[in-house]
Order: C-alpha cells, then sequence, then structure tokens
C-alpha cells in the first residue's frame, strides 16, 4: 500500500577475523614489504632465481615426508571435483613436486627463493598464527659441501642486511645425530628421538627424556646420554673432536663432522665473527626430510645467544 514501510529481515553480520588469521594495515605491509625486498635482494645477490607454487596440493604429495605432525597441522579438504587436497603448510615439500615436475626446463644444481604465505591448523600462540608467509631459498641437484656453506653465508648477510648485529646462527648436522643414535643402537628409532630433540629448547631436559621414555620405550638412562651427547660445549672444534670420540667410526657421522669442520674453517677465512656462527649438537629440526647441515637463528638476548 503507498505510503506504507515494509521492514526487511535482514541478518547483520559481525566482522571478525578467523582465529589465527589477521589482517596487515598499511604501516605492517610497509614495513614487510620493505623486508621482503631486502631478502629478495640478498638472495639474487647469490644467484637464486624466484619460483612460485600453488596454494593447494595433492594431500598425498604433502604428506610424502613432512611425518605425522604435519599431518596433524594440514588444511585438508576435498574439493568440489572430489580430489583429496591441501593447502600448503611449507614451500619445502611443494618445490620437492615442483623440481620433479620440472626438472628438464630448470637443469641442476638449480637455486630458487620462494616468498609465499603457508597454512597449519596448528593452536595459535603469541606470534604463532595458522597463516604466515615463510622467505626460503634452497639449491637442489648438488650433494657438494659447499652449498650448504653458501646457505650459512646468505643468512648472515640477510641478517646483517636487515640491520641486525647481535644475532646468533646456530649450525648442526643430522648426520651426526644419525651417527650417534647408529652408536647407541637406536637408528630405528630415529624419528621419535629427533623429533623430541627438537622440543629441548620448548620443554627441556626432564621433559624431553621423560617423552622418549614413555613414548619411544627407550630407557632412562639411555635418553640421559642422548642428552649428555647433544648439549656438549665449547669452540666448534673443541665440540667436533668431543663428539668423534662419541661418534667413532660410524660413516655417516665422520661425513657430517668432515662437513662442519669445512664449515667453520670457511667461516673463519670470510671474517665473520666467531660469536655469530655456533655449533649446536641439540637442534635437530624435526620433519624427516632434513638430512645434513641444518640452522636455526637466534636474536638480541634470546635463549640460546
Amino acid at each position: 500500500m503507498a505510503g506504507e514501510r515494509y521492514a526487511v529481515n535482514q541478518k547483520l553480520i559481525k566482522p571478525q577475523t578467523l582465529k589465527g588469521f589477521r589482517d596487515h594495515l598499511p604501516n605492517a605491509m610497509m614495513a614487510r614489504e620493505h623486508l621482503i625486498e631486502i631478502a629478495r635482494t640478498v638472495y639474487r645477490s647469490y644467484g637464486f632465481s624466484p619460483i612460485d607454487t600453488p596454494a593447494l596440493e595433492y594431500s598425498e604429495i604433502l604428506l610424502g615426508k613432512g611425518g605425522d605432525e604435519s599431518e596433524k597441522q594440514m588444511f585438508r579438504f576435498m574439493d568440489q571435483g572430489n580430489r583429496d587436497v591441501s593447502m600448503r603448510f611449507d614451500l619445502t615439500i611443494p618445490l620437492a613436486r615442483f623440481s620433479a615436475q620440472h626438472l628438464q626446463e630448470i637443469g641442476t644444481p638449480f637455486k630458487r627463493y620462494h616468498i609465499g604465505t603457508v597454512w597449519r591448523g596448528e593452536k595459535p600462540a603469541k606470534g604463532r598464527y595458522r597463516e604466515f608467509m615463510q622467505c626460503d631459498f634452497d639449491t637442489i641437484g648438488t650433494a657438494s659441501n659447499m652449498s650448504d656453506i653458501e646457505t650459512l653465508f646468505v643468512i648472515h648477510d640477510l641478517f646483517e642486511a636487515l640491520g641486525f648485529q647481535n644475532f646468533a646462527i646456530h649450525v648442526n648436522n643430522r648426520k651426526i645425530l644419525n651417527g650417534m643414535l647408529e652408536k647407541l643402537n637406536l637408528r630405528d628409532k630415529s624419528e621419535g628421538v629427533l623429533r623430541s630433540l627438537d622440543k629441548l629448547a620448548k620443554i627441556g631436559q626432564e621433559k624431553v627424556i621423560q617423552e622418549m621414555n614413555t613414548a619411544l620405550g627407550i630407557p632412562e638412562e639411555e635418553a640421559k646420554k642422548i642428552i649428555s651427547l647433544v648439549s656438549v660445549q665449547g669452540t666448534p672444534i673443541e665440540i667436533l673432536d668431543q663428539l668423534s670420540e662419541s661418534i667413532g667410526s660410524e660413516e655417516e657421522g665422520r661425513i657430517g663432522m668432515a662437513h662442519l669442520r669445512e664449515l667453520f674453517d670457511a667461516v673463519e677465512k670470510a671474517g665473520i665473527p666467531a660469536e655469530r656462527i655456533k655449533l649446536d649438537v641439540s637442534i635437530a629440526r624435526g620433519l624427516d626430510y632434513y638430512t645434513g647441515t641444518i640452522y636455526e637463528t637466534f636474536l638480541g638476548d634470546l635463549p640460546g645467544i
């Protein structure tokens, strides 16, 4: 009827972001883009080329090397084509798929960097989100230790370029850890042991020993021996000399130690301050696709410096 008003029921939608996700306002984005441009400049100065991969991959690809912990974190679903797909939780496994698929086009050795968003369905906490960005660089198609040494130099130069002075890059080699476990007749439990060691800084020695004992069936004394071996202190050469006695003639462990001796020799010759590069046998990186030299960088007065 003319002159009358009719109310239309409308549901008011509350504007909000999902838990573990966030918006980025202009000031934050300007800072982020500045950091990304610095990273690109450093990567390219060492001859790394950019690539990109899809946010979604077939689940079987992402499940291939990540292990049980990664599977628990994946955003996984059936798409409209009834395909089992997941959102990438890191940039490394997509790189493996990319390399296998495009090997004839890229050739080897191939040096790439990839700056992209990844998603993990883990419980959000301070500084930990379900959606975040990674800035990766990798070299594939070579077993040369010089590639691992170059990786260390890139990390060092990147943090310097970002304006940091007080930082330390902790270095280890998974071959050393594997050699230790071989000597202790625990190689069949290496995956579980390394995942437990990866929690050492977060939960402490006692809880790691308890986890090895209850979850892996490793006697408490054996677990304590593992912790003792990975907790050796001293200069890198002093630590390697101590580990040499523990590893003995075990071949894989000896190779790992030789690679680290060469790395620290290169660090000294390059004039990198000794306090910035530390040998830390306790870092393991839980995922099983790590097989050689591994790195973790600590800033400022954080634990480990």
